[in-house]
């Protein structure tokens, strides 16, 4: 009896322990699609062009990017592009490792990266499935002061990564 006792514990400790939640699944993706910021003080709409992953060179790990870019695509018009790296799967404040910043306005361009100035950042979400991060920073790009606040991106991927 006793083993039978043993048995049925067992069996119902191993139901338990396997219908836990994994981590990844407990953070839902964002309801809405936005990647927005406002730049010295202009509140711009960006689109999400691309994203990729790329094996660390080390192979600790995978970098996720993420490409951002709003306006004409001319050299004489307004553009701009953002480009994001990150570890991919990871969350938390100021992970962002490369925040790589691109105006060409009247044929003439200037870049910069705020990771090097100063960027606060929060990944919520980092999944296979979506992405969600807030982010604010300036920093000197070509001679002038850029100066982002209320960075927003929040993104559903059409595909997931495998």
């Amino acid at each position: 009896m006793k083993s039978i006792k043993y048995g049925l514990i067992t069996f119902i400790s191993f139901i338990i322990l396997n219908s836990c939640s994994n981590d990844d699944d407990a953070v839902s993706c964002p309801q809405t699609e936005n990647a927005t910021m406002t730049i010295n003080g202009e509140v711009m709409d960006f689109q999400i062009l691309g994203r990729g992953i790329d094996l660390d060179n080390d192979g600790s790990g995978h970098t996720l990017s993420l490409n951002l870019a709003s306006g004409f695509y001319t050299p004489q018009q307004d553009t701009y592009a953002v480009t994001l790296k990150l570890p991919y799967k990871k969350t938390g404040t100021d992970i962002i490792e490369e925040f790589n910043y691109l105006r060409v306005q009247n044929g003439s361009s200037a870049e910069g990266d705020f990771v090097q100035s100063e960027l606060i950042s929060n990944v919520t979400v980092n999944k296979n499935t979506c992405f969600s991060a807030t982010f604010s920073g300036s920093a000197i790009i070509g001679g002038n002061e850029v100066v982002i606040t209320e960075g927003s991106i929040n993104h559903t991927y059409s595909d997931p990564f495998d």
